[in-house]
C-alpha cells in the first residue's frame, strides 16, 4: 500500500483556474494589455514568479514582477476567501483516503497566503501537511516541494502517490521518484511506467490505485 498521497492545489484539487484567469486578465487589461488564451496557457501551472515575469515582459516592464505578484496575491486571497470550489470528485477521494488512514498533503506553487486561504475555506479538512512557494528555496518544476512534503509526513517519497495536472507540476512530481497520477487539462500527456493518466477523480479509487501501485512496484523490482 502506498504510504501517502500528495496533491497539487490549483486546477487539480481546487477549481481555481477560472479565478486565476480572471485575476490575471483583469489586471493586464487595466494596464492596457489584452490577455489571450495563449498567454493563459503559457502561465499554466505557475509558479507565480514565472507568471509575473512573463506578465511584466508583456507590459514592457511598466510593472515589475514583484508589483504584479503582490497585486495578484491580494486579489486571489479575496477570491479564495469563504467556500472554496473543488474539482469534481476531489473531496470524495480525499475523504476515502482519510477513512483508510492514508496521510495527505497539499503541495502548491502558490504563495503561502493563498494556500492558507484555501485551507481555511475547505469544508472538510484532511491535509496534515501543506507546502507553498516560499516554504522552500526551489519550487516546481523542481521536485523539492514534494520531497519536503514527504519528509514532513515522515514517509518515503518512492512510496507516495502524487496527483498533478500541469506540465510544470508533472515534471516536479516525476523527478521526485514518486508514483504519479496525472489529470491534465489543455495538454496531452502520455502514460509512463510510474505515471497513470486519468480524466478526472471519478476514474480513480483508492483500491484501483493500490492495485496499480503494487503492479508497477513489482514490475520495477523485477530483475532485467
Amino acid at each position: 500500500m502506498f504510504q501517502a498521497v500528495l496533491f497539487d492545489m490549483d486546477g487539480l484539487f481546487i477549481d481555481s483556474e477560472p479565478d486565476w484567469h480572471a485575476a490575471e486578465s483583469e489586471m493586464m487589461r487595466s494596464n492596457g494589455y489584452n490577455w489571450t488564451p495563449e498567454d493563459q496557457l503559457n502561465s499554466l501551472g505557475g509558479p507565480l514568479h514565472r507568471v509575473t515575469e512573463y506578465m511584466s515582459n508583456c507590459l514592457k516592464g511598466r510593472k515589475t514582477p514583484e508589483q504584479l505578484a503582490n497585486l495578484i496575491i491580494e486579489e486571489m486571497k479575496k477570491r479564495m476567501s469563504g467556500q472554496v470550489s473543488l474539482m469534481p470528485g476531489a473531496l470524495d477521494f480525499s475523504r476515502e483516503l482519510s477513512e483508510r488512514g492514508v496521510p495527505q498533503a497539499l503541495v502548491s506553487a502558490s504563495p503561502r497566503p493563498i494556500v492558507d486561504a484555501v485551507l481555511t475555506g475547505l469544508s472538510e479538512k484532511y491535509f496534515s501537511v501543506s507546502v507553498a512557494a516560499g516554504d522552500i528555496e526551489r519550487t516546481k518544476p523542481f521536485p523539492d516541494p514534494y520531497l519536503h512534503a514527504a519528509r514532513q509526513l515522515n514517509v518515503d517519497i518512492k512510496q507516495c502517490l502524487i496527483f498533478e495536472d500541469s506540465p510544470t507540476g508533472l515534471t516536479a512530481a516525476k523527478a521526485s521518484g514518486a508514483f504519479v497520477v496525472g489529470i491534465p487539462h489543455l495538454v496531452v500527456v502520455a502514460e509512463e511506467p510510474r505515471l497513470k493518466i486519468v480524466k478526472s477523480f471519478g476514474e480513480v479509487s483508492a483500491t484501483d490505485l493500490e492495485n496499480w501501485y503494487l503492479l508497477n512496484q513489482r514490475e520495477l523490482d523485477r530483475p532485467s
